[in-house]
C-alpha cells in the first residue's frame, strides 16, 4: 500500500507543479490562483498519506491535516470555477471554513483517532464539494464547453462515490471488512486531480483566446460585442430604476438560439461561434439603438428597452425573426438558425430586473415546449 500511496503522491505533485508553473508565467488571475491552491492542497493530502499512512497509528494532527486538505482542494476548484464564470467573488473563504470545520473534531478528540468519524466527514464534505463544483460548471457559457462537460462527469462520479463511502463509514454497525479501503478513496482522489489539471489547463487557454478574457474591457463586453451577464444585470437594474422614477415601463426580451448544442456537435465549435456572431450582429441591427443587449450564456441573449408602445416586445421579436429568415450564418454556409423568445414588461409585474427575468424565462420555456 505504501508504494501505491507514493505513486499517488508523485502523480499529484507532478500535475500540481506543471499547472502552478504555467499559471505563474501566463495565467496569474483569481481563478487560476484558486486552482493552484486546490492542487497544492491535494498534493499535501496525498503526500501526508504516503508518508504517514492513514490508520490508527497516524498522529491526529496529520489525520486532521489530510481531512482539511482534501476538503479544501475540491472546494478551491469550485471557487476558481466561480471566478472563471465571471462571478464578482470567488468565495474562497467557504471551502477554507469547511476544511477547518471538517478537521476540528479530529483535533479536539486527539488520540486515539476516530477514523470512522474522520473518514465520514472528509469523504462526505469532499463529495458534496465535488457535486457543487460540477453544478457550477453547468452554469453560463461553460455548460456547452467540451472540457467542462468532461470535468462535470468526473466530478459527479467522484462525488457520488465519496458520498456513498461516507454513508458506509457513518453506519455504526458496518463491519470493518466492508468499509472502503484507503486505496479505494485515494486512487479516485488522485485521478480526479490529474483529470482536473488537464481540463482546467484547456479551459484557461480557451479563456485567453476565445470566449473568456483577462482584461477589464472584455470583462464587460465579450467578443460578441454585447454585455456579459453581470454587467448586463447591473446596467439593467439601473435602467429599470431610472425608468420607474420617470413613470415609464421597460420590456425584457429573451432570445435563445435553437439547437446550438447540436450545431456545435454536427459542424464543430467554429460553426457554433459563427452562429453566435451572426445572431449578435442581427440583434444589434434590429433592436432599438437605446436598448441594452447582453449575452447570458449558452446562446441566450437578453434585450432590455424602454417601452414606447404596448406592442414593442412583439415588434422586436418579429424584427429578429425576419432577420433570421433573410440571411444564413455566413457567406460560405447555407445554414440558417432559428430562435425561441420570451418577453415580459413592467406594465404587468413589479418593476425589478429579477421579476422581469423570471417572467421572460417562463415565457421562453413555454416556447420550447
Amino acid at each position: 500500500m505504501t508504494t501505491l500511496l507514493t505513486c499517488c503522491a508523485l502523480a499529484t505533485v507532478t500535475v500540481a507543479a506543471v499547472f502552478a508553473t504555467t499559471a505563474a508565467l501566463r495565467h496569474n488571475d483569481e481563478a487560476n490562483r484558486a486552482w493552484v491552491a486546490g492542487l497544492a492542497s491535494a498534493m499535501c493530502a496525498t503526500g501526508l498519506a504516503a508518508i504517514y499512512g492513514l490508520d490508527d497509528s497516524t498522529p491526529s494532527l496529520v489525520v486532521a491535516t489530510i481531512d482539511a486538505s482534501s476538503v479544501f482542494s475540491v472546494g478551491a476548484i469550485w471557487s476558481g470555477c466561480r471566478a472563471l464564470d465571471g462571478r464578482a467573488r470567488s468565495l474562497i473563504w467557504i471551502p477554507l471554513l469547511a476544511a477547518l470545520l471538517t478537521a476540528l473534531p479530529t483535533v479536539i478528540a486527539g488520540r486515539p483517532v476516530d477514523l470512522d468519524l474522520s473518514s465520514t466527514l472528509r469523504l462526505g464534505v469532499t463529495g458534496f464539494a465535488a457535486w457543487l463544483c460540477a453544478i457550477q460548471l453547468m452554469r453560463g457559457g461553460m455548460r456547452l464547453n467540451l472540457n467542462s462537460r468532461i470535468l462535470q462527469v468526473v466530478l459527479f462520479t467522484f462525488g457520488g462515490w465519496y458520498l456513498a463511502a461516507a454513508a458506509v463509514y457513518a453506519a455504526a454497525d458496518s463491519p470493518v471488512a466492508q468499509r472502503p479501503t484507503v486505496e479505494s478513496t485515494i486512487l479516485p482522489f488522485t485521478a480526479l486531480f490529474v483529470v482536473t489539471a488537464i481540463c482546467l489547463s484547456a479551459l484557461r487557454v480557451e479563456r485567453a483566446g476565445n470566449w473568456w478574457s483577462m482584461n477589464a474591457e472584455t470583462a464587460r463586453r465579450t467578443n460578441l460585442a454585447v454585455l456579459t451577464p453581470e454587467p448586463f444585470r447591473d446596467d439593467a437594474r439601473d435602467r429599470i430604476e431610472r425608468a420607474t422614477m420617470t413613470g415609464r415601463h421597460v420590456a425584457l426580451v429573451l432570445a435563445e438560439i435553437d439547437a446550438l448544442d447540436e450545431l456545435n456537435t454536427a459542424f464543430g465549435r467554429e460553426t457554433g461561434d459563427s452562429a453566435m456572431m451572426h445572431f449578435t450582429q442581427l440583434l444589434r441591427s434590429r433592436v432599438p439603438a437605446s436598448a441594452l443587449i447582453g449575452h447570458l450564456g449558452a446562446g441566450r441573449f437578453a434585450i432590455l428597452t424602454v417601452m414606447t408602445s404596448a406592442d414593442l416586445p412583439s415588434n422586436i421579436v418579429a424584427a429578429i425573426r425576419t432577420g433570421l429568415l433573410d440571411a444564413s450564418i455566413g457567406e460560405d454556409m447555407e445554414i440558417r438558425i432559428d430562435a425561441s423568445f420570451g418577453t415580459s414588461h413592467t406594465a404587468d409585474i413589479a418593476a425589478t430586473f429579477e421579476s422581469l427575468l423570471a417572467q421572460a424565462t417562463d415565457d421562453l420555456e413555454r416556447a420550447h415546449t
